[in-house]
Order: structure tokens, then sequence, then C-alpha cells
């Protein structure tokens, strides 16, 4: 594993972000394994090519529908989530799994866990970083609610998405992010790190470990060979509002609730009104032949 020490260089995020990250915007091409820290020894980024079967990941993402979402800072994405989602007030104000497990439960499966089979590259080389984000998940968030055996809680599938700089959010702080790239038949799709002076090859079969929090990233324009052609990334990530969520039982509860109060807001007002008027008069009703019943029963 080369190893180089870079100063980061200091930039206004904010002329970046929501621009189209260019090659022309760094001067180090780097397509090889390569680990990046900063003058103080501190790693950085790691990009490193997988020698592993990825094969099954490869098959599982590529079998599947993706919808087109706006990520925050509105950035325009075809993506699919996996793992765990936590509350979203006004919509799901409770935590789940997401609806890839329902919808396609073996990719899923094979998504979510392939992780277990690199996030010991994480550990090798952020030794420090890993094991902050491994104590800092145990504290917060439930073992229910993370893949097994690793502080990850969740993760998302890019499809062919060619994303303006932007940094990403809603992760714990100071953990790092874990990104695999499959592609076939492209040219470009680069990761492209200014503030390093840096664009990562990203090539099919390739890991990329860093804070997408913290630096300002972005993929560059992407060319397609033909109809197969095809650029997928995986990144696994911890969400820091999953700390919210209780045991798996107390939110099915949880659900059964907020979907019960949902449904009493869709009845009709009207109709609403006079379902009370009617249970009103059968209380009414019910009252008079209990007195009578009582009333025939004393004398």
């Amino acid at each position: 594993m080369r190893q180089i020490y870079l100063d980061r260089i200091p930039l206004d995020k904010n002329d970046y972000k929501k621009r189209t990250a260019l090659v022309t915007d760094a001067t180090t091409f780097i397509d090889d394994d390569v680990i990046v820290y900063d003058r103080a020894g501190n790693p950085q980024i790691l990009y490193m090519k997988l020698t592993g079967d990825t094969s099954g990941l490869r098959w599982a993402v590529k079998n599947q529908k993706y919808s087109n979402h706006t990520r925050s800072q509105g950035l325009q994405t075809s993506s699919a989530v996996f793992g765990y989602s936590p509350r979203v007030t006004y919509r799901s104000d409770y935590c789940t799994i997401t609806a890839m497990a329902e919808n396609y439960p073996k990719q899923h499966f094979i998504i979510s866990n392939f992780i277990t089979n690199v996030h010991a590259i994480y550990e090798q080389y952020f030794p420090k970083e890993y094991a902050a984000h491994k104590e800092l998940v145990k504290e917060k968030v439930l073992d229910e609610w993370t893949i097994e055996n690793t502080p990850f809680t969740s993760g998302i599938v890019n499809q062919n998405n060619q994303l303006k700089y932007h940094t990403d959010s809603g992760n714990f702080k100071g953990c790092l992010s874990n990104m695999i790239v499959l592609k076939k038949g492209v040219k470009g799709g680069h990761l492209v790190v200014p503030e390093y002076d840096m664009i990562l090859d990203c090539a099919d079969n390739t890991l990329v470990i860093f804070n997408g929090q913290d630096l300002v990233h972005g993929v560059s324009p992407i060319e397609y060979e033909d109809s197969g052609s095809y650029r997928y990334s995986v990144v696994y990530y911890s969400l820091e509002q999953m700390w919210k969520c209780e045991p798996i039982g107390a939110e099915i509860e949880r659900i059964k609730l907020r979907k019960t109060e949902r449904e009493k807001k869709r009845i009709d007002p009207e109709h609403l009104a006079e379902l009370e008027k009617a249970m009103k008069a059968s209380e009414k009703k019910n009252l008079t032949e209990l007195e009578r019943f009582n009333a025939t029963k004393e004398k």
C-alpha cells in the first residue's frame, strides 16, 4: 500500500457545492492502492482495488429497481437505500428496515452483509477512527439496528449518478464512510476531492474510505460505451438519528399506533361527526334500556 502525506488545501466549500466535479479541479490522479495521511500522520483517504469475489454484490445491485430522489443540498439521484431507517417526522415516525428489504430481500441481504467482507480493511488502516466509530455506535445505537458484526447502520446504492460537489449529511460525526464501486463500459465517473488536490480513478471493484461529511467531493462526468454500461457505488455509513430507535418490538407498536392515528385523520370530518353522533345515540339508548332494566328489577 503506497503512502502519501499531504497538506489539506483550505478552500471555501460554498464555491464548490452544487457545481459539476471536473478532473481539471485537481492534479493528482490515483489509480493504484494508496492511503493518504495528513502531515500529522492521521489517515484521511484510502483507495484500494478489491481482490475478493464481488459477483454476488454485482448481481444484487443490477437486479432491482431504483427511484429518483432529491438528496440533501438538492442533488438529484437514482438510488436505493438499504439497512435501517430512522424516524422521519410527518412521514414515518418510527424506525424500520428499508423498503429494499421488503421488496428485494435477497439483494438486500447480499448488499448489507457484503461490508462484513471488507470492513476489516477499515479497521486495519484507520485503527483509531474505526475503534472510535465502533464504540460510538455501540454506545448510542441498539445492536438490532446495525448491520451484523459492523458499526454501520445503513447505506445507499447509487446508480449511474454523476454527483455534483457536496458533503454528506446525517452520519455520526467523525465516522468514515466505506464506498465500493462497480462499473463496466464507463469512462470518467472519478471521485474528485479538491481539498487534497486528488482524483480517485474509482475503477471496477475498488474501495474508498473517507469522511464524506467533512470533505467536499463529487463524481466527474460519466460516458457510457453502450446500453450495457453502468456505474454503481455502494456506500455504507452510520446514521446519527438511529440513536432514537427503541427495541424492534416497541417500534412495531409505534407503527401500529401511527397507522391508527393516520387512518383516523383520513376519515371525512362530516362522516366522523355522523359516527360520533350515532355512537352517542347508541350509548343513550343502551343507558335508557339499562335504566328500564334496573327499574323492572327493583320492582
